[in-house]
Protein backbone atom coordinates (compact mmCIF):
# COMPACT_ATOMS: atom_id res chain seq x y z
CA UNK A 1 0.00 0.00 0.00
CA UNK A 2 1.12 3.68 -0.72
CA UNK A 3 1.61 5.45 3.10
CA UNK A 4 1.47 9.17 3.69
CA UNK A 5 2.40 9.74 7.64
CA UNK A 6 2.35 12.97 9.52
CA UNK A 7 5.03 13.93 11.58
CA UNK A 8 6.90 11.66 10.56
CA UNK A 9 10.17 13.18 11.46
CA UNK A 10 8.94 12.66 15.33
CA UNK A 11 9.52 9.57 17.56
CA UNK A 12 6.44 7.66 16.58
CA UNK A 13 6.55 8.90 12.95
CA UNK A 14 9.98 7.76 12.46
CA UNK A 15 9.26 4.29 14.18
CA UNK A 16 6.38 3.66 11.67
CA UNK A 17 7.95 4.62 8.72
CA UNK A 18 11.04 1.90 8.94
CA UNK A 19 8.45 -0.83 10.30
CA UNK A 20 5.68 0.16 6.96
CA UNK A 21 9.36 0.27 4.93
CA UNK A 22 10.71 -2.61 5.77
CA UNK A 23 7.41 -4.69 5.34
CA UNK A 24 7.55 -3.44 1.86
CA UNK A 25 5.19 -0.76 1.86
CA UNK A 26 5.66 2.89 -0.18
CA UNK A 27 5.91 5.16 2.67
CA UNK A 28 6.57 9.07 2.26
CA UNK A 29 6.89 11.32 5.17
CA UNK A 30 5.10 14.46 5.89
CA UNK A 31 6.55 17.07 7.55
CA UNK A 32 7.86 20.98 8.26
CA UNK A 33 11.09 19.78 7.54
CA UNK A 34 10.86 17.89 4.90
CA UNK A 35 14.16 15.48 3.63
CA UNK A 36 14.23 12.10 2.07
CA UNK A 37 11.43 10.23 1.06
CA UNK A 38 9.56 13.25 3.29
CA UNK A 39 7.43 16.17 1.39
CA UNK A 40 7.47 19.14 2.93
CA UNK A 41 4.25 20.80 4.64
CA UNK A 42 2.60 21.88 7.90
CA UNK A 43 -0.68 20.62 9.04
CA UNK A 44 -1.70 24.62 9.22
CA UNK A 45 -0.53 25.28 5.42
CA UNK A 46 -3.87 23.50 3.55
CA UNK A 47 -2.11 24.48 0.57
CA UNK A 48 1.00 21.99 1.36
CA UNK A 49 -1.68 19.27 2.34
CA UNK A 50 -3.61 19.62 -0.69
CA UNK A 51 0.02 19.43 -2.75
CA UNK A 52 1.22 16.33 -1.18
CA UNK A 53 -1.57 14.10 -1.45
CA UNK A 54 -2.01 14.80 -5.37
CA UNK A 55 1.76 14.31 -5.57
CA UNK A 56 1.78 10.81 -3.79
CA UNK A 57 -1.64 9.82 -3.63
CA UNK A 58 -1.26 7.50 -0.97
CA UNK A 59 -4.53 5.00 0.27
CA UNK A 60 -3.67 5.53 3.92
CA UNK A 61 -2.76 7.77 5.87
CA UNK A 62 -1.46 7.91 9.14
CA UNK A 63 -1.93 11.59 11.18
CA UNK A 64 0.50 11.35 13.77
CA UNK A 65 1.52 15.03 13.56
CA UNK A 66 1.16 17.09 16.88
CA UNK A 67 1.33 19.90 18.59
CA UNK A 68 2.20 19.28 22.14
CA UNK A 69 3.40 21.15 25.38
CA UNK A 70 6.46 18.92 26.60
CA UNK A 71 9.29 21.31 25.73
CA UNK A 72 7.19 24.25 27.55
CA UNK A 73 4.40 26.53 25.98
CA UNK A 74 2.47 24.99 22.68
CA UNK A 75 3.96 27.81 19.53
CA UNK A 76 0.49 27.98 18.12
CA UNK A 77 -1.94 26.79 21.16
CA UNK A 78 -2.24 23.47 19.95
CA UNK A 79 -3.57 24.53 16.32
CA UNK A 80 -1.97 21.73 14.29
CA UNK A 81 -4.01 18.78 17.04
CA UNK A 82 -7.53 21.06 16.12
CA UNK A 83 -7.24 23.54 13.12
CA UNK A 84 -5.29 21.60 11.22
CA UNK A 85 -7.04 18.25 11.80
CA UNK A 86 -9.46 20.11 10.09
CA UNK A 87 -7.56 20.97 6.75
CA UNK A 88 -6.42 17.25 6.19
CA UNK A 89 -10.03 16.33 6.77
CA UNK A 90 -11.02 19.13 3.71
CA UNK A 91 -8.09 17.38 1.98
CA UNK A 92 -9.00 13.98 2.41
CA UNK A 93 -12.56 14.19 1.11
CA UNK A 94 -11.20 15.62 -2.23
CA UNK A 95 -8.44 13.11 -2.50
CA UNK A 96 -9.80 10.14 -4.66
CA UNK A 97 -6.66 7.72 -3.75
CA UNK A 98 -7.30 8.25 0.11
CA UNK A 99 -9.11 5.44 1.30
CA UNK A 100 -8.26 5.11 5.25
CA UNK A 101 -6.95 7.71 7.63
CA UNK A 102 -5.54 6.36 11.10
CA UNK A 103 -6.21 9.52 13.58
CA UNK A 104 -3.39 9.50 16.54
CA UNK A 105 -5.07 11.01 19.57
CA UNK A 106 -4.36 10.46 23.20
CA UNK A 107 -5.07 9.10 26.37
CA UNK A 108 -5.23 12.71 27.81
CA UNK A 109 -8.36 13.56 26.33
CA UNK A 110 -9.79 11.63 29.76
CA UNK A 111 -7.59 12.30 33.08
CA UNK A 112 -5.14 9.55 33.74
CA UNK A 113 -7.40 6.79 36.49
CA UNK A 114 -10.34 8.34 35.21
CA UNK A 115 -11.48 5.65 32.36
CA UNK A 116 -14.12 7.47 29.60
CA UNK A 117 -17.61 5.73 29.95
CA UNK A 118 -18.06 5.81 26.20
CA UNK A 119 -15.99 6.92 23.04
CA UNK A 120 -17.25 10.19 23.60
CA UNK A 121 -16.95 10.74 26.79
CA UNK A 122 -13.79 13.60 27.68
CA UNK A 123 -12.90 14.65 30.74
CA UNK A 124 -9.19 16.18 29.48
CA UNK A 125 -5.99 16.46 31.10
CA UNK A 126 -4.91 19.94 30.33
CA UNK A 127 -4.69 21.95 26.90
CA UNK A 128 -3.12 19.21 25.44
CA UNK A 129 -5.57 16.80 26.45
CA UNK A 130 -8.13 19.44 25.45
CA UNK A 131 -7.10 19.73 21.96
CA UNK A 132 -6.88 16.00 21.57
CA UNK A 133 -10.20 15.79 21.80
CA UNK A 134 -11.09 18.45 19.74
CA UNK A 135 -9.18 17.05 16.72
CA UNK A 136 -11.40 13.49 17.71
CA UNK A 137 -14.92 15.43 17.38
CA UNK A 138 -13.93 17.40 14.40
CA UNK A 139 -13.26 13.67 12.88
CA UNK A 140 -16.74 12.41 14.08
CA UNK A 141 -18.39 15.35 12.66
CA UNK A 142 -16.78 15.43 9.02
CA UNK A 143 -17.19 11.33 9.18
CA UNK A 144 -13.25 11.09 8.57
CA UNK A 145 -13.60 13.28 5.07
CA UNK A 146 -15.79 10.61 4.15
CA UNK A 147 -12.89 7.70 4.29
CA UNK A 148 -12.63 4.99 6.04
CA UNK A 149 -11.52 6.57 9.92
CA UNK A 150 -9.81 5.07 13.24
CA UNK A 151 -8.67 6.31 16.07
CA UNK A 152 -5.73 5.47 18.44
CA UNK A 153 -5.29 6.78 21.63
CA UNK A 154 -1.72 6.11 22.55
CA UNK A 155 -0.23 6.55 26.32
CA UNK A 156 3.33 6.77 27.02
CA UNK A 157 5.83 5.84 24.73
CA UNK A 158 8.89 4.38 25.59
CA UNK A 159 11.77 2.58 24.04
CA UNK A 160 15.33 3.69 21.56
CA UNK A 161 15.11 6.83 20.46
CA UNK A 162 11.77 8.24 23.28
CA UNK A 163 12.17 11.61 24.19
CA UNK A 164 13.95 13.54 26.22
CA UNK A 165 10.79 14.78 28.39
CA UNK A 166 10.17 11.23 29.30
CA UNK A 167 13.89 9.88 29.74
CA UNK A 168 13.65 12.13 33.21
CA UNK A 169 12.91 8.81 34.64
CA UNK A 170 15.01 7.20 32.99
CA UNK A 171 17.68 9.41 33.93
CA UNK A 172 17.20 9.67 37.71
CA UNK A 173 17.10 5.57 38.08
CA UNK A 174 20.64 5.44 35.82
CA UNK A 175 22.13 8.10 38.84
CA UNK A 176 19.88 6.57 41.91
CA UNK A 177 17.28 9.13 42.27
CA UNK A 178 14.41 7.46 41.66
CA UNK A 179 12.62 5.90 44.60
CA UNK A 180 8.91 3.34 44.71
CA UNK A 181 6.51 4.96 46.96
CA UNK A 182 4.71 2.69 49.13
CA UNK A 183 4.44 -1.23 48.68
CA UNK A 184 1.60 -1.05 46.30
CA UNK A 185 1.47 -2.05 43.07
CA UNK A 186 0.68 0.54 40.29
CA UNK A 187 -0.31 -0.36 37.20
CA UNK A 188 0.36 1.28 34.23
CA UNK A 189 -0.57 1.07 30.43
CA UNK A 190 2.48 2.30 28.70
CA UNK A 191 3.13 1.28 24.90
CA UNK A 192 7.03 0.11 23.86
CA UNK A 193 7.93 1.97 20.73
CA UNK A 194 7.92 -1.56 18.23
CA UNK A 195 4.53 -2.67 19.80
CA UNK A 196 2.85 0.44 19.11
CA UNK A 197 4.38 0.57 15.21
CA UNK A 198 2.80 -3.32 14.73
CA UNK A 199 -0.17 -1.99 16.00
CA UNK A 200 -0.46 1.04 14.14
CA UNK A 201 0.52 -1.32 10.75
CA UNK A 202 -2.03 -3.21 11.51
CA UNK A 203 -5.11 -0.46 11.84
CA UNK A 204 -3.20 0.62 8.04
CA UNK A 205 -3.93 -3.01 6.81
CA UNK A 206 -7.08 -4.99 8.14
CA UNK A 207 -10.62 -5.25 6.51
CA UNK A 208 -11.90 -2.22 6.88
CA UNK A 209 -15.00 -4.24 9.07
CA UNK A 210 -12.81 -4.74 12.18
CA UNK A 211 -11.55 -0.84 12.34
CA UNK A 212 -14.34 1.58 11.11
CA UNK A 213 -15.23 4.66 13.14
CA UNK A 214 -14.19 2.72 16.11
CA UNK A 215 -11.79 4.03 18.98
CA UNK A 216 -8.61 1.99 20.19
CA UNK A 217 -5.87 2.34 22.51
CA UNK A 218 -2.75 1.32 21.88
CA UNK A 219 -0.38 -0.08 24.60
CA UNK A 220 1.51 -2.90 25.79
CA UNK A 221 -0.05 -6.04 26.99
CA UNK A 222 -0.55 -6.74 30.26
CA UNK A 223 0.29 -3.24 31.38
CA UNK A 224 3.51 -3.21 33.18
CA UNK A 225 3.86 -2.54 37.06
CA UNK A 226 5.73 0.47 37.07
CA UNK A 227 7.76 -1.09 40.47
CA UNK A 228 8.43 -4.09 37.92
CA UNK A 229 9.59 -1.88 35.18
CA UNK A 230 11.70 0.65 37.16
CA UNK A 231 13.32 -2.25 39.09
CA UNK A 232 14.49 -4.23 35.57
CA UNK A 233 15.96 -0.38 34.32
CA UNK A 234 18.07 -0.24 37.87
CA UNK A 235 19.26 -3.59 37.43
CA UNK A 236 20.71 -2.39 33.96
CA UNK A 237 22.03 0.42 35.00
CA UNK A 238 23.94 -1.39 38.23
CA UNK A 239 21.29 0.44 40.51
CA UNK A 240 19.26 -0.52 43.35
CA UNK A 241 16.01 1.20 44.15
CA UNK A 242 14.76 1.80 47.74
CA UNK A 243 11.18 2.55 48.47
CA UNK A 244 9.82 6.31 50.56
CA UNK A 245 6.61 5.18 52.67
CA UNK A 246 4.10 7.69 51.11
CA UNK A 247 3.95 10.54 53.80
CA UNK A 248 7.50 11.23 53.45
CA UNK A 249 6.90 11.46 49.57
CA UNK A 250 4.48 13.56 49.85
CA UNK A 251 6.65 16.31 52.02
CA UNK A 252 9.37 15.81 49.31
CA UNK A 253 7.09 16.79 47.05
CA UNK A 254 5.71 19.74 48.97
CA UNK A 255 9.32 20.73 48.86
CA UNK A 256 9.66 20.09 45.06
CA UNK A 257 6.87 22.54 44.39
CA UNK A 258 8.17 25.26 46.32
CA UNK A 259 11.79 25.19 44.36
CA UNK A 260 9.74 25.11 41.63
CA UNK A 261 8.04 28.03 42.08
CA UNK A 262 11.59 29.98 42.32
CA UNK A 263 13.24 28.53 38.98
CA UNK A 264 14.76 25.68 39.99
CA UNK A 265 14.96 21.93 38.55
CA UNK A 266 13.88 19.71 41.05
CA UNK A 267 13.47 16.21 40.33
CA UNK A 268 9.80 15.70 42.50
CA UNK A 269 6.63 17.86 42.60
CA UNK A 270 3.50 17.08 43.95
CA UNK A 271 2.38 16.65 40.67
CA UNK A 272 4.77 14.43 39.67
CA UNK A 273 4.13 12.35 42.72
CA UNK A 274 0.41 11.72 41.72
CA UNK A 275 1.27 10.44 37.97
CA UNK A 276 3.56 8.00 39.53
CA UNK A 277 0.43 7.21 41.90
CA UNK A 278 -2.07 6.65 39.51
CA UNK A 279 -2.94 3.58 37.75
CA UNK A 280 -4.18 3.96 34.80
CA UNK A 281 -4.47 0.35 32.61
CA UNK A 282 -6.77 0.82 29.31
CA UNK A 283 -8.66 -2.05 27.50
CA UNK A 284 -6.42 -3.62 24.28
CA UNK A 285 -8.32 -6.32 23.67
CA UNK A 286 -9.69 -4.77 20.63
CA UNK A 287 -6.58 -4.19 19.41
CA UNK A 288 -4.89 -7.22 20.42
CA UNK A 289 -7.70 -8.83 18.87
CA UNK A 290 -6.37 -7.12 15.41
CA UNK A 291 -2.54 -6.65 15.88
CA UNK A 292 -2.01 -10.00 18.03
CA UNK A 293 -0.34 -9.90 22.05
CA UNK A 294 2.79 -7.96 22.37
CA UNK A 295 5.82 -10.00 20.72
CA UNK A 296 8.64 -8.55 22.72
CA UNK A 297 8.87 -8.77 25.98
CA UNK A 298 8.77 -6.06 28.87
CA UNK A 299 12.54 -7.12 29.65
CA UNK A 300 13.78 -7.33 25.77
CA UNK A 301 11.87 -3.53 25.64
CA UNK A 302 14.13 -2.33 29.08
CA UNK A 303 17.47 -4.06 27.43
CA UNK A 304 16.87 -2.65 24.25
CA UNK A 305 16.08 0.61 25.70
CA UNK A 306 18.81 0.69 28.38
CA UNK A 307 21.89 -0.03 25.83
CA UNK A 308 20.32 2.70 23.93
CA UNK A 309 20.44 5.05 26.55
CA UNK A 310 24.23 4.45 27.98
CA UNK A 311 25.10 4.67 24.27
CA UNK A 312 23.81 7.90 23.75
CA UNK A 313 25.08 9.20 26.75
CA UNK A 314 28.64 8.04 26.32
CA UNK A 315 28.42 9.86 22.72
CA UNK A 316 26.70 13.34 24.45
CA UNK A 317 28.96 13.31 27.46
CA UNK A 318 25.90 12.69 29.39
CA UNK A 319 27.63 11.80 32.91
CA UNK A 320 25.35 9.55 35.11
Amino acid sequence: MKVLITGSRGFVGAALMRRLVDSGHHVSGFSRQGGDDTLRGDLLDPTSIREALITFQPDVIYNLAAETDLKGPPKNGYAANTAGVGHLLEAVANAPSVQRVIWMSSQLVNRPGRPPSSDTHFDPDGGYGASKAEGERRVRAANGGGKTWVIARSTTIWGPGMSEHYLGILRLIRRGLYFHVGRTPRLKSYSYIDTLTAQLEALGTVAEAEIAGRVMYLADSPPVDLRAWSDAFAAQFGRRLYTLPEPLARLLGVMGDLAAATGLKTPLTSRRLDNMMTDYVYDTTPIDTIAGPPTISMAEGVRRTADWLIAQDRTTGETR
